[in-house]
């Protein structure tokens, strides 16, 4: 069905499936790696009516949703999201090109592959076979006088010095970056090779995310958390609000596991000129997470401890996928 050769066992191969489930377009990206026991096989489904989600669905507060709202709608620089494969970048900056998609726009993204269609936008799709890489893609984008540009990830120098030279000239950016933290792509651009004048001349926000399982509505019910709990969560945030923790006690609709469905938890980092100060005078990771939790900055764990008083998700959830 994903047209793999069924005669390689040797080799790692990536294919996808399209099936129509009653009246619902669903893409499968199929991966299989060879291991020592035979072929490991991994299916992520793609719902393409995730794309229908609003900013708000995707679990932005209303205070996350107008800060979001307001960088997107900058006319040029570069907005990057980051976090691991499976965190939820790829809805949440098709949800970005949504909200910013509408008839005076000319929009253009390259990606790897084109996971979802989106009525409106011309999408590129990456084939490095025949030299049709991220930076040969969007190096040809820039001839086509887009308002915004979509990469769908910056994986080397090139890349990334054609992103920041068409947000130099005029052009919204939006990309991804592999890194734990939002304060870290600053880290991770250096990395690559980018100097540190062009990143904080170019940047204008980073956000960073993960996905935490939903509790269940149908038998979620309130709970109480031991001192044990309650002392791994920051004493200001306590007192920010009423506290409804709820868990889920499992019934058929989750089936038995009392979660359904999941949530996103975000850290926005906004680039200030005190921030681009320091990442021009080369400031190191710990100054510039420092200097962005003192600017406001709440960071994942805190977004998801906000989302678990309020019944949410539940603590262990939290836990499990955030640091300090």
């Amino acid at each position: 069905m994903s047209q793999m050769s069924i005669a390689e066992k040797r080799l790692p191969q990536d294919r996808r499936i399209q099936l129509d489930l009653q009246d619902r377009l669903v893409d499968f990206r199929v991966s299989s790696v060879p291991s020592a026991h035979g072929e490991t096989i991994v299916m992520r489904v793609l719902d393409k009516e995730s794309l229908q989600l609003g900013l708000g669905e995707l679990g932005f507060w209303d205070d996350d949703k107008e800060e979001i709202e307001k960088l997107i709608s900058n006319p040029d620089g570069i907005v990057l999201v980051t976090g691991p494969t499976g965190s939820g970048k790829s809805t949440t900056l098709h949800s970005c090109l949504n909200y910013l998609n509408k008839p005076d726009r000319k929009i253009i993204t390259v990606e790897d592959p084109v996971e979802y269609q989106i009525s409106g936008i011309n999408q590129v799709q990456v084939r490095s076979e025949i030299g049709m890489t991220f930076s040969a893609g969007l190096r040809a984008m820039l001839r086509q006088a887009p308002n915004i540009i979509m990469v769908g990830e910056i994986r080397d120098l090139e890349t990334v010095e054609i992103a920041i030279n068409a947000s130099l000239t005029g052009h919204l950016v939006f990309s991804t970056l592999h890194t734990n933290d939002a304060p870290s792509a600053v880290s991770r651009l250096r990395d690559l090779g980018v100097e540190p004048f062009l990143i904080s001349s170019s940047v204008r926000a980073v956000m960073a995310q993960r996905l935490v399982r939903r509790v269940c509505a149908e038998c979620s019910e309130p709970v109480s958390l031991s001192d044990l709990d309650l002392s791994v969560i920051e004493s200001d945030l306590v007192a920010e609000q009423k506290h409804e923790w709820r868990a889920g006690t499992g019934c058929q609709a989750c089936n038995g596991t009392g979660y359904r469905g999941r949530i996103g938890i975000f850290e926005i980092m906004n680039i200030t000129p005190e921030m681009e100060s320091l990442i021009y005078s080369g400031g190191s990771l710990h100054d510039i997470r420092q200097l962005a939790r003192t600017q406001g900055m709440r960071t994942m764990r805190q977004d998801g401890l906000r989302k678990a008083m309020k019944g949410e998700t539940t603590l262990s959830e939290v836990m499990t996928v955030t640091s300090n």
